[in-house]
């Protein structure tokens, strides 16, 4: 029997409070809803971290984020630790990496571990067919890049390529119309189609991500009016948009009803590329996983921290930033379950293991369920509030999730404060102090083995932190 394929699929930024497979009262996910219905639904998911790059290595690595440490968005990685090299080098696997996040495809190396990888397609050229600077490795002096052109089939429109980027005239703009989840589906569709074996495919869609702009297709709930207070909101990261100074913070509000479309959008992508795996006969021998890297805040409140209001995916440790989507389908699966056990991403690489030992694998294990950031542990230019009133921003935070009667109930440390914070559903939650008899989240932290697995940080292009700004990063 041949083994199973892999598929990775992280909706960035999908909280699961604004998903109708959570009990949202907009429909945003009605293909993630049917195929829960045949896989195994994990309704207290928690994502390891509350950024892309902490979370995307987690899920690779199977590390918790407070064993790894990899939090800036230029990390490298040493080789030998990621599920797709052992894919690839253990089991003979084909490995892709198809997305348009320039954190996962371009700042840091998480790329490298894959055999194949798609994006980010943001820069438009004005022959996108010839090539350009970027599709020649390396840092290619003028020279260099056209005895590249003149070997190309279509040597002028390089050079003129090569031009336009000399003089910025080409576009960096973000364009979520071009980089929308449809392209990347397709994009992976067809290198199955070229696959002789098993392969492993990482699909993460940006649709919900920053600045949520849907397509009008899916803009179901904002409309012209709603659009055109979104377009007020200045580009460029979001505590930067004035909220913590005069701009009113219902307009979050607004952003929000814009994100929901853009969650029915990347849903409605997903849909596209499971349709295309049972077109060709591929559905059932593929472990399916569906789920986000984090959540997203709209200026609500933190419950761990009163004074602090949630933005984007900035800092905190909040259900609305942890608790994301999770569903699993193994191979030949039908029947459809929930499980309501707290569950970390971090099992990942566990499950996939598992999956090809072919031995009952769960996302539901005996280690700690984590959560932990560490984004601003010192007052920081970024926040646009007098440093002296920073400190219910400051990090780090940790999170450890165990189950509740009802919901779950989160174990807090923030900064050398603990207490306890009861979600009994997706859109409440309150705290109390911590029972002092319990054993402290700090010192379930500190008993974790630390792994050396960064081997340094990669200078960032002007063209890459161009795209990390247009993103909302800093």
């Amino acid at each position: 029997m041949s083994p199973p394929n892999v598929l990775l699929i992280v909706l960035d930024s999908v909280r699961a409070r604004n998903t109708s497979l959570h009990g949202y009262h907009r429909e945003t996910t009605p293909v993630l809803d049917r195929f829960a219905e045949g896989a195994t639904w994990y309704t207290q998911a928690r994502a390891p971290g509350i950024h892309s790059i902490t979370s995307h290595v987690s899920l690779f690595t199977g590390y918790a984020v407070a064993q790894h440490r990899a939090t800036d968005h230029g990390v490298s990685l040493e080789s030998g630790h990621t599920i797709w090299e052992m894919l690839s080098e253990q089991y003979g696997y084909e490995t892709g990496l198809f997305t348009p996040n320039s954190i996962v495809a371009e700042s840091s190396n998480l790329a490298d571990f894959f055999d194949r990888s798609v994006g980010p397609k943001r820069r438009i050229e004005a022959f996108p067919e010839a090539i350009s600077p970027q599709d020649v490795s390396g840092d290619p002096s003028y020279v260099e890049y056209v005895a590249e052109c003149l070997r190309d089939d279509r040597p002028l429109r390089s050079i003129w390529n090569g031009l336009a980027r000399l003089t910025e005239s080409g576009s960096l703009a973000h364009a979520p119309s071009k980089e929308h989840g449809g392209i990347y589906a397709e994009e992976l569709l067809e290198w199955v189609d070229d696959r002789t074996g098993p392969w492993a495919a990482c699909l993460n869609l940006m649709d919900a991500h920053y600045p949520y702009v849907p397509d009008d297709e899916y803009d179901r709930w904002g409309g012209r009016k709603l659009r055109a207070i979104r377009d007020d909101v200045p580009d460029g990261p979001l505590v930067n948009a004035g909220f913590f100074e005069d701009r009113p913070w219902w307009q979050l509000a607004v952003l929000e009803t814009m994100y929901d479309g853009c969650i029915r959008q990347a849903d409605a992508y997903v849909g596209e590329l499971l349709t295309g795996l049972r077109e060709r006969g591929a559905f059932d021998d593929t472990l399916v996983v569906v789920t986000a890297d984090h959540g997203e805040g709209f200026g609500e409140p933190s419950v761990v921290s009163p004074g602090a209001r949630l933005v984007d995916h900035n800092w905190g440790i909040d259900d609305v930033l942890t608790h994301v989507p999770l569903v699993v389908k193994q191979p030949d699966q039908r029947n459809g379950e929930a499980i309501t056990d707290p569950v970390s991403l971090a099992a990942f690489p566990s499950v996939v293991e598992r999956t090809l030992e072919d031995d009952a694998p769960s996302f539901v294990s005996d280690e700690a369920v984590l959560t932990t950031c560490y984004r601003l542990e010192e007052p920081d230019e970024s926040l646009s509030i007098p440093r002296a009133e920073q400190d219910a921003y400051l990090g780090p935070w940790h999170a450890r999730y165990r189950p509740a009667e009802q919901g779950v109930e989160t174990d807090v440390h923030h900064r050398g404060t603990e207490m306890v914070v009861h979600a009994p559903d997706p859109r409440s939650s309150y705290k109390r102090s911590r029972d002092p008899s319990g054993d402290s989240i700090e010192s379930t932290i500190d008993a974790l083995e630390r792994v050396n697995i960064v081997a340094g940080e990669r200078a960032l292009s002007d063209d890459v932190e161009t795209r990390l700004e247009e993103l909302g990063y800093r």
